[in-house]
């Protein structure tokens, strides 16, 4: 059998006292000690690993603190204290300073070890058996079951598969977690994040946003909420007479809105009402009263019960059915919309406080638990549709569980057969998916990058990681600059870099808070003394960018003319250069250069020196311009319609990032053809 923590301590301490007992009777001192309470333990636990600074309180919640304890610290628990707080607090006792002191502690921080005092029961074990737990059910039901008998633990095996589940519950505004919740309890997946501000999307008022994904499996997660508290989202929704009471509903409004409320209830209180519509809607009243503080607060404050909201004055609706946003109407006048809309299955309109209670119930009922989403868990996640669900906060079944549970009195507790259906994924994790935690931001983007005295190829966006730039032969060396678009970031490659001729690569990375990287490359390419001559006597000077390997010549600005670009060269030893298009017919000096032209050099003789391809990136179709023409050719060249190859496909690769995408698209309509990147969208 396991021994405590409690009981190690208390036998080393024995020990030590009888030693000094002993040296007191011998010198005579005389010596004080402090026993514990001899209370009974019903289990251990210890602080999470990674948490610091944890209070131990003389009380819940507000209680003054006696201390500060670190990840490891490990107490006894004694008893599970429900309060208006989202977690359970424990009585515990532990050691200080060498004395045994009781306190209570959060439970959010903590992990909470099997009792040490279950007996193997035969019987129960063929029935988990029977049922089919997966083994990783198995413990945590073994618990329950020593400490609950008469509880039913009912495996449902409901044929979904456990990805399937999750990428359904992923869905963009499908699974919302308050905005001031930790890091890694928020999704930076696209349409949720904004790397450029570090900025969430709010996807409902009132500043929830999409949980992630790893908080995600663990809402999903039916193994983490096997204890005698969150259990209880998997208990039956439906009414039952012999289990639900008027006591049990003061219980759960105790303290809220709800207790002693001066509101016109057509002759009710808040109590005895939502035992009314228990019985006519066959839901749980405890349910009711769980659903209603969940969604308009424990103070009542939420705008669907006021009924002064501006348009739908007089007008209530409890547990926020049909509220969301769309139809630029927000979750608030979309609820009391339908508030006020004309249904007499359900009591609709709306406009009282009577009718909003039992008629809103009753609509609970038809949609979701007389339909099979009959417990917390099933009417928040959807196994057979996915989308017909009840709550968007990925946690609420467990907030609403813990007040479930305080509906009930010990007596009951103990008492009562209840019944917990308990879901089982196909292809489940084969241990339980833990929470995650740390408030470290996962931002590695840049939000600005920029060399002095030069601008990159492309622009720069915070996207996009590749970069280009040529620089003379005389350009020795360049400075970077960047800043992080998260100042908890840090960034390693900026500064002063000595440039070598020819190829050059410059990283910049940057490494979020968290630890992950993001590295932005920028590919110098410093120009050879004389480019593009190669003989002392016949040859020429140029400034453009000769690329002898492909035999294309880039550098050539939009809209140059045919004299610009001769001019703009130095012929050595007589020889001459003309330019040549596609046909190739001799162009005028006025006319336009475009890819697919020729610029050739002659020597004197006639013959020819050198002869490059003409590449102006953007310039796809070769007449000399940039225009949507151009994104059209790529739009073909991507779609396989018509197939660009040579200097065409060259120019079609706008960002220079050696691939042909829509980004080149983007980046053309960005630069040149478009005076606001609204339009390119």
């Amino acid at each position: 059998m396991n021994v405590s923590y409690r009981e190690i301590i208390k036998k080393a301490v024995a020990i030590v006292l009888m030693a000094v007992i002993l040296v007191c009777m011998v010198t005579g001192f005389s010596y004080t000690f402090t026993a514990k309470a001899d209370d009974t333990i019903i289990a251990t636990g210890y602080v999470n690993y990674d948490v610091t600074s944890l209070r131990i309180r003389t009380a819940p919640v507000n209680g003054s603190v006696i201390t500060k304890v670190d990840g490891g610290f490990k107490f006894d628990i004694y008893e599970e204290v429900n309060t208006s707080a989202t977690y359970k607090w424990y009585s515990i006792g532990f050691y200080l300073n060498g004395e045994y002191t009781r306190g209570y502690i959060t439970s959010e921080y903590t992990t909470r070890e099997a009792k040490s005092d279950y007996t193997p029961d035969n019987n129960f074990e063929d029935y988990l058996e029977a049922q089919n737990f997966p083994a990783s059910y198995r413990e945590s039901l073994r618990q329950l079951h020593s400490a609950y008998p008469l509880w039913v633990f009912v495996a449902d095996h409901n044929g979904r598969d456990w990805d399937t589940m999750v990428n359904a519950q992923n869905v963009l505004g499908r699974s919302l977690i308050y905005s001031s919740a930790d890091a890694s309890w928020k999704s930076t997946a696209d349409g949720c994040y904004d790397w450029n501000t570090g900025e969430y999307t709010e996807l409902d008022s009132g500043g929830w946003v999409q949980a992630s994904e790893g908080l995600v499996k663990y809402a999903l997660d039916p193994r983490n909420f096997l204890d005698d508290t969150y259990i209880f989202m998997f208990e039956s929704l439906s009414y039952d007479s012999s289990v639900h009471n008027i006591d049990g509903v003061r219980n759960i409004i105790s303290g809220t809105f709800m207790e002693n409320s001066s509101h016109n209830l057509d002759g009710y209180d808040y109590a005895s009402l939502l035992m009314y519509a228990g019985e006519v809607s066959k839901v749980s009243p405890y349910h009711l009263a769980t659903r209603i503080i969940q969604e308009q607060g424990a103070d009542g404050r939420g705008n669907q019960i006021s009924g002064n909201v501006s348009g739908y004055e007089g007008y209530y609706n409890y547990y926020s059915q049909n509220a969301y946003a769309s139809g630029g109407l927000s979750a608030v006048q979309n609820g009391l919309k339908y508030a006020r809309q004309t249904d007499s299955s359900n009591m609709r309109p709306w406009n009282s406080r009577y009718r909003a209670v039992v008629g809103g119930a009753v609509n609970l009922g038809k949609w979701y638990i007389n339909k099979g989403q009959d417990t917390i868990y099933y009417e928040k996640f959807d196994v057979k549709n996915f989308s017909h669900q009840y709550m968007t906060n990925v946690l609420a079944p467990r907030s609403e569980a813990t007040r479930a549970k305080k509906a009930y009195s010990s007596y009951t507790l103990n008492n009562t057969t209840f019944k917990f259906n308990i879901p089982v994924y196909d292809n489940m994790p084969s241990s339980r998916c833990i929470i995650p935690d740390g408030n470290q931001s996962a931002n590695n983007w840049l939000k600005s990058l920029s060399i002095d005295g030069y601008s990159l190829t492309p622009t720069f966006s915070a996207d996009t990681t590749s970069y280009s730039l040529i620089v003379e032969n005389d350009v020795t060396s360049i400075n970077v600059a960047a800043l992080a678009a998260d100042t908890s970031a840090s960034i390693s490659g900026r500064g002063s870099h000595q440039l070598s001729v020819g190829d050059n690569v410059i990283n910049i990375v940057v490494t979020a808070e968290d630890g992950g990287t993001k590295t932005y490359t920028i590919n110098i390419v410093r120009k050879e003394k004389d480019s593009g001559n190669t003989g002392d006597s016949d040859g020429f000077k140029t400034n453009l960018n000769i690329d002898n390997e492909q035999n294309i010549v880039t550098g050539i600005g939009v809209g140059s003319s045919v004299e610009n670009i001769i001019n703009g060269n130095t012929y050595m030893n007589g020889c001459y250069g003309k330019v040549l298009d596609s046909n190739g017919s001799e162009k005028s000096k006025e006319s336009v250069i475009a890819t697919g032209d020729k610029l050739i050099t002659y020597k004197s003789d006639g013959s020819i020196y050198a002869q490059y391809d003409v590449v102006i990136y953007g310039d796809v179709n070769g007449d000399g311009r940039i225009t949507s023409l151009d994104m059209l050719y790529i739009k073909r060249h991507i779609l396989d319609i018509k197939i660009l190859s040579g200097s065409y496909l060259l120019a079609a690769d706008a960002n220079r990032d050696n691939k042909v995408t829509s980004v080149d698209m983007l980046y053309i309509c960005l630069l040149y053809t478009s005076p606001s990147p609204r339009d390119c969208s």
